[in-house]
């Protein structure tokens, strides 16, 4: 029985990994999203990464995770954390927040996240965090230069 279960729990995890594998078409992304609505939180990460990456588009990942990481999967918490981190997301780079969502997804047995944890922690006490100006008017050069992702992170840091 053990043995099956073992099986069983790898199937899934593969079937999980293979789809993220797959280079990206919009078709595939549409699937993703529908499992994602249907609770399949690891398809809502999944769809969250490839929003980011593939979309260029890291503001509209958060609900995919928020969702994946409010229903405990831990992955999703630690790439929610680094969302939080990341300029063109409109989340205002708050180290704060993301240092929670990488001690819970830590907790909660995701590796990588611990990693992410102790750096993230760091680097606040040695205090390498941009203050909130230099964030925004780096994101203002960026969307000058008709970055559309960094413009969407800038009209969502400006509505803080």
């Amino acid at each position: 029985m053990k043995t099956l279960r073992l099986l069983f729990g790898l199937a899934l995890v593969a079937t999980a990994f293979s789809v993220q594998a797959e280079d990206y078409s919009e078709k595939q992304h549409d699937k993703l999203i529908r499992e994602c609505n249907r609770n399949n939180l690891e398809s809502c990460v999944t769809a969250a990464i490839w929003t980011r990456d593939y979309l260029e588009a890291p503001a509209n990942a958060y609900p995919f995770l928020k969702k994946a990481c409010d229903g405990g999967n831990m992955r999703g918490c630690n790439v929610l954390g680094n969302l939080y981190l990341n300029p063109s997301s409109g989340l205002g780079m708050d180290y704060a927040a993301a240092v929670k969502l990488y001690e819970r997804a830590c907790k909660g047995g995701y590796e990588n996240a611990c990693t992410n944890f102790e750096e993230t922690k760091a680097e606040m006490a040695q205090g390498n965090t941009p203050d909130r100006d230099s964030r925004l008017n780096q994101l203002s050069e960026s969307c000058a230069l008709e970055n559309e992702s960094a413009c969407q992170a800038l009209m969502l840091e400006m509505q803080r």
